[in-house]
């Protein structure tokens, strides 16, 4: 399996990098009613899936974030990360 994070870049010019967990795996998946592989995967992938699961290790690291809408509104970009089990 791969160990995944994902780096936000805000509207500031800021970036951070934050560890995507097994908790921010499952609420992710519970939200978006999709497995992460799955919602990753395919041609069908949503941006708003790269974005929540961005949202979600954010507030998951222990950042105090806004309510997902209003926390958009200052991200300009969010990259996954993957990288080797090691």
């Amino acid at each position: 399996m791969l160990r995944i994070s994902v780096s936000v870049e805000r509207r500031d010019g800021s970036r951070e990098e934050f560890p995507v967990l097994p908790p921010t795996i499952i609420a992710f998946e519970r939200h978006a009613k999709v497995g992460l592989a799955s919602a990753f995967g395919g041609g069908d992938a949503k941006f708003e899936h790269i974005y929540y699961l961005a949202w979600l290790a954010e507030k998951d690291s222990g950042n105090v974030v806004k309510v997902f809408d209003e926390w958009l509104k200052n991200i300009v970009d969010v990259d996954v990360i993957d990288s080797p089990k090691g």
